[in-house]
């Protein structure tokens, strides 16, 4: 029986980055269009980990239902900003930080309303994703990737639509904007591991075990 792995986002750029990872160590990706299926999960967690369990359990009850002869191995991400001077706000909750859901620009400006106290030297915070393995036995593991930075105190220029702290995060390591590493070229972006390719390169041995191959460390 044929084992493949399945992603659980119909978000195709979140798809191409992350195939384009596996398959630099030789594995295939499939997303939920490429079989046909749809599913909206309720991410009704309180933390990362609860959020991408659920999503990671409930595609592997209906890949289940659904099997048509292969073994799907599923893999589900959460996301989320923890800005220290706020003990970790937003966290989970970054589209819905004030009760309701937020424009990018709501998002900037109460970012920095809430931080327009803090100084310099005092504005570090991380971005964290949390990669939930669904196993063929049932079994949910979990892995993590950080990526350490600060808040600036005013937004550079530069607008990616959907992910306005892209303007605001600065990663003193990289002397870069996290916007301006995603708009890098592939040859040079190489360098720099966001959170969620690091959470990837966190679980990665775990997969090759799962997919037929050797738990080898990267």
């Amino acid at each position: 029986m044929t084992r493949r792995l399945l992603y659980t986002t119909s978000n195709p750029g979140k798809v191409f980055e992350v195939r384009k990872i596996l398959a630099a160590h030789g594995l295939d990706l499939l997303a939920p269009q490429d079989l046909g299926l749809a599913l909206d999960v309720d991410e009704t967690g309180t933390t990362l980990e609860e959020n991408a369990a659920l999503k990671a359990r409930a595609y592997l009850d209906l890949v289940r239902e659904q099997a048509r002869g292969d073994t799907l191995i599923v893999l589900a991400d959460d996301t989320g900003l923890e800005i220290d001077a706020l003990g970790g706000e937003p966290g989970i909750h970054i589209r819905r930080w004030i009760g309701r859901p937020m424009t990018d620009a709501e998002i900037l400006s109460y970012t920095l309303e809430r931080l327009a106290d803090v100084p310099p030297g005092e504005r570090g915070a991380q971005f964290r994703t949390v990669i939930a393995v669904g196993t063929p036995a049932g079994e949910v593991e979990l892995f993590e990737g950080t990526l350490r930075g600060e808040i600036l105190t005013q937004p550079a220029p530069l607008r990616i639509p959907g992910f306005p702290f892209e303007a605001l995060f600065f990663i003193p390591e990289w002397s870069r904007l996290l916007g301006e590493v995603y708009e890098l070229p592939p040859a040079e972006k190489v360098s720099f591991l966001t959170h969620r390719e690091r959470a990837i390169r966190a679980a990665l041995p775990r997969l090759r075990a799962l997919l037929g191959g050797p738990e080898t460390a990267f």
